[in-house]
């Protein structure tokens, strides 16, 4: 059987906003993870709508030596957008970019990150994990992984865990999973 992934992600983006609004600090208990073996360049994410914020984790795993990395969406050859890295620092000014995606200015540089952290509508302990549907992250982690050895790790509520996310050949993995209940490793 065939599941719709847009009727899937509606009713997990749903889910996802009843778990943050019961939990709103949920994200400040990743810090308890951040000894785990992150090295180099960790890219995070400045969260939106209701994801599961990264940012104390990442200024957890900066203040342990990591430099940090957001995405940014950079106009592609022939339209549209690619996801692309920057440097980043947390105080440094962002700016607005396409899907309200907040951003580090043009003039940071950019960097292939070391580790990815991943916001998820869903995950599973396979390491499966449904996103928004524009393939963005999918094809930056392809092509990260082409340049180098990277680690995907997937950010999200324990409750937002499915017993199968669906899956399409495109479609990249995750390593890790952390959550506010605790890691999952896949």
């Amino acid at each position: 059987m065939m599941i719709d992934k847009s009727l899937l992600r509606a009713e997990m983006k749903a889910h996802r906003a009843g778990l943050a609004q019961a939990d709103p600090t949920a994200g400040d208990r990743l810090t308890h993870m951040a000894d785990i073996d992150a090295a180099g360049v960790v890219a995070g994410y400045w969260p939106i709508q209701s994801e599961l914020s990264p940012l104390p984790f990442m200024q957890k795993l900066s203040e342990q030596g990591c430099a940090l990395a957001l995405p940014c969406l950079i106009p592609a050859d022939g339209g549209g957008f690619i996801m692309a890295f920057r440097r980043f620092e947390l105080g440094d000014h962002l700016e607005l970019g396409p899907y309200g995606i907040s951003q580090p200015d043009a003039d940071k540089p950019m960097i292939l990150p070391d580790v990815v952290l991943v916001p998820l509508l869903a995950f599973d302990r396979k390491g499966g994990r449904l996103g928004y549907g524009g393939g963005f992250y999918d094809r930056a982690l392809d092509f990260l992984k082409s340049q180098k050895e990277i680690k995907a790790w997937g950010i999200g509520f324990a409750g937002q865990e499915l017993d199968e996310v669906p899956l399409e050949p495109h479609d990249q993995c995750l390593d890790l999973i952390l959550t506010e209940n605790g890691m999952i490793s896949v």
